[in-house]
């Protein structure tokens, strides 16, 4: 008989990194700026605490005399951040603080990395934030051997739920009870059931979180018949294989490079918005490029998806992906793409073409 055991680590979910980014998208704006910080907690603390106050001073200087207490009022917040003991599971920390009548402090610790930077502006820097969720998302991994598979599903780089399949065990009784044909029949009819549990597991969890992407890992025997048993709707989801076995039941290093095949995969997708947005402009179909054509699709409610380079300008970027995270739109990232570099960087693909866009 199949076991199955479900866990749930405490991360961050999308649903509520969702809920924070359309907070601070419509953060109202006050006297007091807001310091953005993002924290690669691969660095020592100590090493970060030093880059922030070296920004700080820098950035202090560029302010009014008013702003400045304020300022220093949100800088002093950020101590407690710096002296809180992270434990291995979060990699990096967003921290959002403003002082003042309408005070702001938000931390947001992450299994997935973010660069270390510090923003000081009217409103909060989410760009980073939209960035790592259209990265890293959420998938399905499942590492399978002939004894057992471990299915997981990955969210925000971390995981979020985990399933154990354990493969039926078959007697021995090879002899007088029963014949060599026998047994291997019924060992036949053990691995059936083996493989149609881990289909059910899997079909289930992506059917109930609504995704569509799967990476299968562990021996390539394995691997290959579990694709085999997999519907067509299903094998249709399965994003890339990873060839590694697991050491024992230390799972780490798969899910490390299954993470690393699936971020190349979203990058592969990324480029093919791109090319669906550009065979749309060819054709003078429903989409806009530019800056300004994307703020009035944005504004007007005609934009579908925004696509946006991550080397446009930081101002720009921000106030499109604050408009998209406001309409609740997907916003894909593209990085160093040079057709859209060529379009002023950002593009939309659009529901309808409103007068005048």
């Amino acid at each position: 008989m199949t076991a199955s055991s479900t866990t749930r680590p405490q991360v961050k979910d999308l649903v509520s990194l969702r809920r924070h980014l359309s907070a601070l998208a419509t953060l109202p704006v006050t006297e007091a700026p807001v310091i953005s910080a993002f924290l690669d907690l691969r660095f020592p603390l100590e090493s970060l605490r030093s880059s922030f106050i070296t920004w700080s001073v820098a950035a202090r200087a560029t302010m009014s005399r008013e702003e400045r207490p304020l300022f220093d009022a949100a800088g002093a917040e950020m101590e407690m951040v710096f002296r809180q003991k992270w434990t291995e599971s979060v990699n990096s920390v967003a921290v959002f603080v403003r002082a003042g009548e309408t005070p702001l402090l938000l931390v947001l610790p992450f299994a997935a990395h973010l660069e270390t930077a510090f923003h000081a502006a009217s409103m909060p820097v989410i760009f980073p934030l939209v960035q790592m969720k259209d990265r890293f998302h959420r998938f399905v991994v499942a590492i399978v051997s002939e004894e057992n598979s471990r299915i997981f599903e990955i969210t925000l780089g971390a995981i979020s739920e985990q399933i154990l399949a354990v493969r039926p065990e078959i007697s021995q009784r090879v002899g007088r009870e029963w014949t060599r044909e026998h047994y291997n029949q019924r060992k036949r009819e053990h691995d059936r059931r083996f493989l149609k549990d881990q289909v059910s597991i899997m079909a289930g969890l992506m059917e109930k979180r609504g995704l569509n992407h799967l990476i299968l890992a562990g021996n390539p025997r394995s691997v290959s018949a579990l694709r085999s048993a997999l519907p067509k709707e299903l094998e249709a989801m399965v994003a890339d294989s990873v060839c590694r076995s697991p050491r024992g039941h230390d799972c780490s290093d798969v899910l490390d490079d299954a993470i690393s095949t699936f971020i190349e995969v979203e990058q592969n997708e990324s480029r093919d918005t791109v090319e669906l947005l550009h065979e749309r402009v060819r054709r003078n179909g429903l989409a806009v490029v530019g800056i300004h054509a994307c703020r009035k699709a944005l504004l007007s409610g005609a934009a579908a998806e925004l696509v946006i380079s991550e080397e446009l300008p930081d101002a720009d970027r921000e106030e499109l992906v604050r408009l998209a995270t406001t309409g609740e739109l997907p916003v894909e990232v593209c990085e160093g793409d040079e057709l859209l570099a060529s379009h002023g960087g950002v593009g939309c693909l659009l529901r309808y073409r409103p007068h005048g866009i």
